[in-house]
């Protein structure tokens, strides 16, 4: 669930792209430019980067199908101890399957799905990982504690 907002809260940034390959990338620089105010160590920033980009591909692919007309939506909010970003797409229904973590080993093997790699390593970029879903779409909220937190 999407933690409720509060009066210091302050949105840095909020802009939609077409879902097509390659997308992921704007969605990251723009967010990286977004926070880098926030005084992130550059391997901090790199890691968010990273699980921005993750979100936006599973956004593009598994919510919009990479059609250009269903945007995948990017907001920033900053409040005084983390910044969340959410990532937004079109699809509905039931929210991420928790699955196994990827056994790189099992899936070259064959004994486990190729699948599944974006969302663990969203996990390992990020403070939290949660997502929502309804008839409205799906939405990926990665959080990450301000420097110092």
């Amino acid at each position: 669930m999407a933690r409720q907002g509060n009066a210091s809260d302050r949105l840095l940034t909020e802009f939609t792209i077409p879902s097509q390959p390659g997308n992921e990338r704007i969605a990251m620089r723009r967010v990286a430019e977004a926070v880098r105010p926030l005084a992130f160590e550059s391997d901090r920033l790199a890691r968010l980067a990273t699980a921005v980009s993750e979100a936006t591909m599973n956004a593009m692919e598994h919510g919009n199908h990479f059609e250009p007309e269903r945007p995948v939506s990017v907001r920033v909010v900053a409040s005084d101890t983390e910044v969340l970003i959410t990532v937004s797409d079109w699809g509905g229904g039931s929210p991420i399957h928790t699955s196994a973590a990827p056994d790189l080993e099992a899936k070259l093997a064959g004994r486990q799905s190729p699948r599944g790699w974006g969302l663990f390593l969203m996990r390992q970029m990020v403070d939290d990982v949660t997502d929502e879903s309804d008839d409205g779409g799906h939405r990926v909220h990665l959080r990450l504690r301000l420097p110092g937190q």
